[in-house]
């Protein structure tokens, strides 16, 4: 698998990080920008890896779809934050090939289902994690893409897209709770066979569901949600007012400015 990785990063990994790198600088969004599809294919390949420990039916245009699925899943959020982001995101996959010149690889309409369809929740989705059934570029996908939006990070990326379709910070903590919970028991539930992953993760699960349990009980009895600049809330309207990185020049209080740093160092460990 390593050797496949290898040979599929030298041909693929540069055009599609430039490709998703140009696509965000006109139209920049932190949360999934070129940098987010790098963390999660950093992700599918510790997928890959760990599936190939207990099934035998991998093969290299497997690895290839996977990468080109990672780098294309979210790139339709540069144009629209809606839900239906996956459909823009095959459309340009599709315009990509081209207007490169590239010959389509094998399982490209595979390739083009997963992108559309990585932010279904379905249990069933899961099913490249078992011995048997030959793994499937989707199952990869959406499992990589969830565990990138647990811990610190999962946070952050929450709550710029949530604000941005327009949900109030009332809203904010239970629609998250929600959507994550969903997630996470697909997730468990299909990956039984990769309990070290799960488990490694849950952890990231758990700090996630505090936060944002943390930020709905600051919210009881507050009138003016969006004037609060400390605890968990404070956090959600700095990354309102700033986005990601906390103004130098800005006195936030400790737990603010602890957030932002672990954010960063987050951040910067998961682009290697």
């Amino acid at each position: 698998m390593d050797i496949w990785i290898d040979r599929t990063e030298a041909a693929w990994l540069d055009p599609l990080y430039r490709h998703a790198e140009q696509t965000f600088k006109r139209r920049p969004l932190p949360s999934h920008d070129h940098t987010h599809h790098m963390r999660v294919w950093n992700l599918c390949k510790n997928m890959l890896r760990e599936i190939a420990t207990f099934n035998s039916h991998s093969d290299p245009s497997l690895v290839v779809g996977v990468i080109i699925a990672s780098f294309f899943h979210d790139l339709g959020m540069a144009f629209s934050t809606r839900e239906d982001h996956g459909r823009l995101g095959s459309e340009l996959c599709s315009s990509w090939f081209i207007n490169s010149g590239r010959e389509h690889p094998d399982r490209f309409e595979e390739i083009l289902q997963a992108i559309e369809l990585h932010d279904r929740k379905d249990v069933q989705l899961y099913t490249a994690f078992s011995r048997n059934n030959p793994p499937e570029i989707l199952g990869i996908l959406t499992v990589a893409d969830d565990l990138e939006a647990l811990g610190v990070i999962g946070v952050y990326r929450y709550a710029e897209i949530y604000l941005k379709r327009g949900i109030t910070l009332k809203e904010l903590g239970n629609r998250i709770l929600e959507n994550v919970k969903i997630r996470f028991e697909n997730l468990s539930a299909g990956c039984h066979l990769c309990s070290r992953l799960v488990k490694r993760y849950r952890q990231e699960y758990n700090e996630l569901r505090y936060f944002f349990e943390q930020y709905n009980k600051q919210l009881t009895g507050i009138s003016n949600p969006d004037r609060i600049f400390t605890g968990p809330l404070g956090v959600i309207n700095y990354i309102r007012r700033y986005g990601i990185h906390l103004p130098q020049d800005e006195r936030a209080h400790n737990e603010v400015t602890d957030f932002f740093i672990k954010l960063e160092n987050e951040l910067d460990r998961a682009r290697l």
